[in-house]
């Protein structure tokens, strides 16, 4: 299948290629390839956002100063900043990888809100899924995890990040940036062994290739897909129970009825958690949380737990409520 034509067919049905949407561009391969694709697929009106970490010194400077020729030679809009990565993750005891991230959504955010449009184009491809999946599992993750990045993400800031490369093997972008003549900028920290994904990139995918003689990357995003599709399948089960009447109080509480309790605990939980994330709109509650919740249904569970910042989940009179 032609790339192109790939775009198009991953492309949300909301996008309209005259609007005007914004490119997360690092200057790399990746980034460059999506934006030249978008171009073919008829995206006239891409804002590039580039932001400079400033890990690199003049070769992050040397990629701002190349996103800026490529949007000029385009005749695109571009928008550059710079961000001190490191002194954030110090002063946020963060790790520079999630500083960063948080960074770059933070600008994307700010982009969105000048140019008033809340779509944003990532480049994300398919081995960069397989990563994200397999990092998942060694991390312990639920199904949630095991689906990886989604196609079309909403973030809670109203920003949609949308990747229509999910599914594209870096081979087939590299053939297209060849076939082409597009310049790129090489990153040299993605092959740095400091770097957890570049070890599962360089080290832990080829040694699974070699261990079961055949390119695992198409099983692993097999995994990511089914586990998206039951995934969803359990959240609206969830949502449906706890949308029914007389589940939710006005008052916000949550009813202990005998359904709630004969809930499997793989929709329970994710009732649990979203009402927590929903309805009481409470932030940081994780798994920890939401075992202790369940366990609190039972005969003898607790009356009371702790929840993050210092609130507390209360049990009386088949009820739950936080205060």
């Amino acid at each position: 299948m032609p790339l192109p034509t790939a775009i198009l067919l991953n492309l949300p049905s909301a996008c309209d290629p005259s609007e005007a949407v914004l490119l997360a561009i690092s200057g790399g391969r990746d980034s460059v390839a999506l934006l030249h694709l978008l171009r073919e697929a008829g995206f006239t009106n891409l804002i590039l956002c580039h932001l400079n970490h400033g890990l690199r010194g003049k070769e992050s400077d040397g990629d701002a100063a190349f996103v800026r020729r490529l949007a000029k030679k385009l005749e695109l809009k571009c928008e550059i900043e710079q961000a001190d990565v490191m002194a954030l993750a110090e002063k946020r005891r963060l790790s520079v990888e999630t500083a960063a991230r948080e960074a770059r959504h933070a600008f994307l955010l700010r982009m969105a809100e000048k140019h008033d449009t809340w779509i944003v184009f990532l480049a994300h491809h398919a081995e960069d899924q397989a990563e994200t999946i397999l990092a998942n599992l060694c991390r312990g993750s639920g199904l949630a995890g095991l689906a990886g990045m989604h196609a079309v993400q909403r973030l809670d800031s109203g920003l949609h990040l949308v990747r229509p490369l999910l599914h594209v093997r870096r081979g087939e972008i590299d053939a297209y940036l060849k076939s082409n003549r597009c310049k790129f900028r090489e990153d040299s920290s993605n092959t740095s062994p400091k770097h957890r994904r570049n070890r599962l990139r360089h080290e832990a995918v080829p040694l699974l290739n070699d261990i079961f003689a055949r390119d695992v990357v198409p099983q692993v995003l097999r995994l990511g897909s089914l586990a998206e599709q039951d995934d969803d399948c359990l959240e609206r089960q969830a949502f449906a129970f706890l949308t029914a009447p007389h589940q939710v109080n006005e008052d916000r509480s949550l009813s202990i009825t005998t359904e709630l309790l004969a809930l499997h605990p793989a929709v329970l939980s994710r009732v649990f958690a979203l009402w927590f994330r929903e309805v009481m709109e409470l932030p940081g509650i994780e798994h920890d949380e939401i075992e202790a919740a369940m366990l609190m249904l039972a005969p003898k569970g607790a009356a009371k737990i702790n929840l993050p910042h210092d609130r507390h989940l209360r049990r009386k009179a088949k009820r739950l409520w936080v205060e």
